[in-house]
């Protein structure tokens, strides 16, 4: 008895539901790709024409030149995509991380876009090494502003996920004004794995292979991160260089996948948490099982976005449209059991803030308003001609208005509603880094614009208003779901806007590989081309501002006390569940309304409330009507800027705000991290 009692203990056993699942995902994704080409050959000549064909027969050439390099790709490139999202969790210590999240694919598909711009001659030498160099910048741009909290789970995909908005409004800003050379680049970017040869695939199995063999090399050190950084520096790992080896040779797999295929978004996310969710356990079973896991999984969504293309219009539905819907659900699933939503274990999870001293509101709102005056008579009156810059006569100002007038007026207004929804969502989550466009509030709204558009559907700019509201509170009831069990704690909000982003970025890749001039009207949208607006739905948002404006003195004492704590707020009386819910219910009818103006990308919800911040407004009160004019102010100045840099073209306001705000999230998550 004593011999089996310190007999050594053995590793968890593998549950029975694991292989299974994976033996039945591969067959059933298997059988679903070759349903269609068992109506006019044999099994047996199925499976042959993974190595050969008969000349005679027209299928069956096609079968081998199509359908066998794409199926074949597809489990090479799932494969490898499920092994480096496995390494990548390993290596930050979280079970959110993957080459996608850390923005990887955006920075290789952003390497690529410049390449093709300013030097093809590189794309012509190494489409890879462009890629490599754009997934190291993007991961290392998010290494290096979450190393000072350890890593933090929520840090570390936020700080990604920015990084993808920033990367793709750049790559966005870029097809918007050379669009006609980069539009098949797009489509590309989408995420496409159609084939007409086995050559791709014979160029890429062997870096695949040798990447993958490199990784499964790194497992027994990568072992010892389990025991922590001061347990595996005690036993000689060198854990900054075993770090960095994995997460470049994660960028390399990722990179050189993205400059083949494009990006096929989540699955180096999905394959990984579905092994754990299933039961993988050790770092050997999860490196194993997310291998397999994530090439019946790309196989499967390719299959779906195969089998959508036929049955449509024969428009191209992208790869990446798939891969994005399945690998959603999975996110929201590990959402449910995702505990350590704050910081990692041994870290601050308040790190210190910066207080700038106190200023009248009175004369920093004096100062605001001159300001957006002033942007507004500029903006008004001074303007670029076909010839040179000239003042427009203030009487003259009555015709100058048809055009300048209510594009104008929608950007203010829907700078106040995001500086305001910005503000109560910092306030009521206590996350300064919190914005409305993270919670996905916005994303809700353009996925229904996108299915409007993409459905052919005639409903006049008065529906798709009203639709993209719709859109948004559907969003938004998702998002309470999602965080009901945990009162609407602001972090659980903030990873529930992560997985809203998967669907609205799949609404994305489908509208860009669709083409046309209505994809093109829907992406301008998107990224805030205040030119749509008419008077009518300029008028219409500032009715609607004004009343929302005299409903938030009801929250100032919610968000007053919910500041203290949870526990203190209730033995002061304060509902915290229903004061939460009734914070973000009003945070996402603000969010709406600007997001059917400026579109869904903006920064101005983050940039407005840490101005107001830094201009020593420390209140509720204070810093929300501080917010409020600074948001306006901003998106005037962006308005502006987008009519007038490179007249007579435009650019979306919202791209600029975009940029601006990127920028700002990044510098202030690196200032955050100071403590």
């Amino acid at each position: 008895m004593y011999a089996d009692a310190q007999r050594a203990p053995t590793s968890p056993r593998l549950p029975g539901r694991l292989p299974l699942t994976a033996v039945l995902l591969w067959l059933c994704a298997l059988a679903a790709s070759a349903a269609p080409w068992l109506m006019t050959l044999d099994p047996l000549a199925v499976v042959s024409v993974f190595w050969s064909y008969d000349g005679s027969n027209y299928t069956s050439v096609l079968a081998h030149f199509s359908w066998a390099p794409r199926v074949s790709i597809a489990l090479l490139i799932g494969c490898g995509l499920g092994l480096a999202g496995a390494v990548t969790q390993q290596v930050l210590s979280n079970p959110l991380a993957s080459p996608t999240t850390l923005g990887v694919e955006a920075g290789g598909q952003f390497g690529v876009t410049v390449a093709t711009l300013f030097a093809p001659a590189l794309l012509a030498f190494s489409q890879d090494l462009v890629a490599v160099a754009g997934g190291l910048l993007a991961i290392g741009m998010v290494i290096a502003l979450t190393w000072r909290l350890g890593f933090s789970p929520v840090t570390v995909i936020l700080a990604g996920l920015v990084i993808t908005f920033f990367m793709g409004a750049l790559n966005m800003g870029f097809m918007l004004l050379k669009g006609e050379w980069l539009g098949n680049l797009f489509i590309w970017g989408a995420g496409s794995l159609v084939q007409n040869s086995w050559q791709p695939f014979m160029d890429l199995w062997p870096r695949i292979l040798v990447l993958g063999a490199a990784l499964i090399l790194l497992m027994r050190p990568l072992q010892l991160l389990q025991l922590g950084q001061a347990s595996a520096s005690s036993l000689g790992a060198r854990v900054g260089l075993l770090r960095a080896l994995a997460l470049v040779l994660v960028v390399l797999m990722s990179a050189t996948v993205v400059s083949r295929v494009g990006v096929v978004a989540f699955v180096g996310l999905a394959a990984p948490v579905l092994a754990r969710l299933l039961g993988a356990r050790t770092l050997k079973q999860r490196l194993l099982w997310s291998t397999l896991l994530g090439g019946g999984l790309l196989l499967l969504a390719d299959t779906l976005a195969h089998w959508a293309s036929t049955w449509g219009d024969g428009s191209l539905v992208p790869t990446g449209t798939t891969t994005a819907l399945i690998g959603g659900p999975i996110i929201l699933l590990a959402l449910q059991g995702f505990k350590n939503t704050h910081h990692m274990p041994g870290q601050d999870a308040n790190p210190g803030a910066f207080l700038p001293k106190r200023r009248s509101p009175l004369i920093i709102g004096s100062v605001l308003l001159v300001l957006l005056l002033a942007t507004f008579l500029v903006s008004m009156g001074w303007s670029p001609g076909l010839q040179q810059w000239s003042w427009t006569p203030v009487a003259d100002w009555s015709e100058a208005w048809v055009w300048r007038g209510p594009r104008l007026l929608a950007a203010i207004l829907a700078g106040v509603c995001l500086g305001l929804a910005g503000c109560l969502i910092q306030r009521m989550t206590g996350n300064v880094m919190a914005s409305p466009e993270l919670l996905g509030i916005s994303g809700g709204a353009a996925l229904v614009m996108v299915l409007i558009v993409l459905t052919g559907t005639e409903i006049g700019r008065v529906g798709q208003l009203a639709a993209a509201t719709l859109g948004a509170a559907g969003a938004l009831g998702l998002l309470i779901l999602l965080a009901r069990r945990h009162r609407f704690a602001g972090n659980q909000l903030l990873l529930g806007g992560l997985a809203l982003y998967v669907f609205m970025d799949s609404g994305l890749r489908l509208v860009m590989a669709s083409g046309g001039t209505v994809a093109a009207k829907l992406l301008n949208w998107m990224y805030g081309a205040t030119w749509l607006v008419s008077e009518t739905e300029a008028l219409g948002l500032l009715a609607l501002t004004l009343v929302i404006c005299a409903g938030l003195l009801a929250t100032l004492r919610p968000l007053t006390l919910l500041a203290l704590g949870d526990t203190s707020a209730s033995s002061l009386g304060l509902p915290v569940g229903r004061a939460r819910l009734g914070l973000l219910l009003l945070a996402a009818v603000l969010t709406a309304a600007a997001t059917v103006v400026i579109g869904p990308l903006s920064f101005v919800g983050l940039i407005a409330p840490h101005l107001a911040r830094v201009l020593g407004q420390q209140t509720v009160g204070r810093q929300m009507l501080v917010s409020a004019l600074a948001g306006g102010l901003l998106l005037a100045l962006a308005d502006y800027l987008a009519r007038t840099l490179i007249f007579p073209s435009q650019l979306p306001a919202g791209l600029l705000a975009a940029l601006v705000g990127g920028i700002y999230f990044l510098w202030g998550l690196s200032r955050h991290g100071r403590g």
